[in-house]
């Protein structure tokens, strides 16, 4: 299990380092998510040639991987479109009420029974997150905020929707092939977004391939390893390590403010974690 929750920080700490490469590269968001999904389908495709195992895309993808490209996509572009209306604050607020969503909905999906130390892990880990954002949460939403609302709600469905669906997945499908299609399709739901965007320029190759290996390829392979051996409620608990991630990367590269709020935020994140993971061992013995 300890490798599996090692997939798991891996996955997150990938996933934090897209806006990291946001911020350097200047791509547009639209083209960024693009990159990211497309070059990681290419990354993997890669890898299934040079192991001699490409024949394994031959197999046509059910209806669960087709439907979690569309819900790859969903999240991130309803994210970004969310953010053009609501604070980036209450944005990220919405969206991370996915993992303990998830937990919620794999208790009676699943049977993977909240008991009451797991649900303290929850429940701090969600207010370990609230002091990073410093309780910035802003209820009194005005009509031209309210299309950013829908937009955040629907990311954390669709969100919600792809760790529930990959958490069971066929076991007659290869994980390599559902992560490929499931990328692939990401992408081609982008497409229509990229209407007006520019040609890419030899600068902007270096952060298209860094976009695509880590966020894209590492990330959603990692995540998708993880959630097929990880308890729901252990997973959604270390993706808080992601806003953490990002909050110590905008303190580190961007010299942006770091309280002793936002630390103890973090320090309780990764305290929930480890107590998660460790409340979980017994259940994996059994």
């Amino acid at each position: 299990m300890n490798f599996y929750v090692v997939l798991a920080l891996l996955s997150a700490l990938c996933m934090a380092s897209s806006g990291i490469i946001a911020r350097y590269s200047g791509l547009g968001a639209a083209e960024l998510t693009f990159y990211r999904l497309f070059v990681g389908a290419f990354c993997l495709a890669l890898l299934l040639l040079s192991r001699g195992e490409l024949k394994l895309l031959k197999t046509r993808p059910d209806w669960h991987v087709l439907l979690n490209g569309i819900l790859l996509a969903s999240f991130m572009l309803c994210f970004l479109l969310a953010i053009h209306s609501i604070s980036l604050a209450n944005a990220i607020m919405l969206v991370y009420l996915a993992p303990p969503l998830t937990s919620l909905a794999a208790h009676w999906l699943f049977g993977e029974k909240l008991n009451s130390a797991s649900s303290l892990c929850i429940i701090f880990a969600m207010l370990g997150f609230a002091m990073m954002q410093q309780f910035k949460l802003d209820l009194a939403l005005t009509p031209a905020q309210l299309p950013g609302f829908v937009y955040g709600v629907l990311s954390l469905l669709a969100y919600s929707a792809f760790l529930l669906l990959n958490r069971k997945p066929d076991p007659a499908q290869s994980l390599y092939q559902r992560t490929f299609y499931q990328l692939a399709i990401g992408a081609c739901c982008v497409l229509p977004f990229l209407a007006e965007a520019k040609l890419p320029v030899a600068a902007d190759l270096p952060w298209i391939l860094l976009a695509g290996i880590f966020p894209g390829f590492l990330a959603i392979l990692w995540a998708l390893t993880a959630l097929q051996h990880l308890p729901t409620r252990v997973y959604g608990t270390l993706a808080y390590i992601e806003p953490a991630a990002v909050i110590l990367a905008g303190w580190l590269l961007f010299h942006e403010n770091l309280n002793l709020l936002q630390l103890a935020g973090v320090l309780l994140i990764l305290c929930c974690g480890i107590a998660q993971t460790l409340l979980a061992r017994p259940a994996q013995k059994a």
